[in-house]
């Protein structure tokens, strides 16, 4: 199921836009949405950023909701924090989830 981003809601960049020199977690307001048949991306206009007159368009995956964002750095906080033995073994954990979430999207 596709995310669909309101109107004049905020949202965070999940990614760098060098060609627009923006950075990934640059927050902009969502003017505009470009629905798309199920197969592709939804597109969206996004103004802000702290420059006026700007508007910039970018495909549904380079943006995410501003909490996803802040709860990312949060968790990159943490891992900063860790040991690198506590780092291999959260790295195997991860490991094991994403292997979970494979074979059950698998059968489902």
């Amino acid at each position: 199921m596709k995310t669909q981003y309101p109107l004049f809601s905020q949202v965070a960049l999940a990614e760098d836009l060098p060609e627009h020199h923006l950075k990934r977690g640059d927050i902009a307001t969502v003017v505009e949405h470009y629905p798309m048949p199920k197969e592709e991306e939804d597109g969206y206009s996004l103004e802000g950023f702290g420059v006026p007159n700007v508007t910039v368009e970018v495909a549904a995956s380079q943006i995410i909701s501003v909490n996803q964002w802040q709860q990312e750095e949060e968790i990159l906080g943490k891992l900063r924090q860790l040991s690198q033995p506590r780092l291999l073994q959260l790295q195997e954990y991860l490991d094991f989830l994403l292997q979970k979430d494979r074979s059950e999207q698998k059968i489902a």
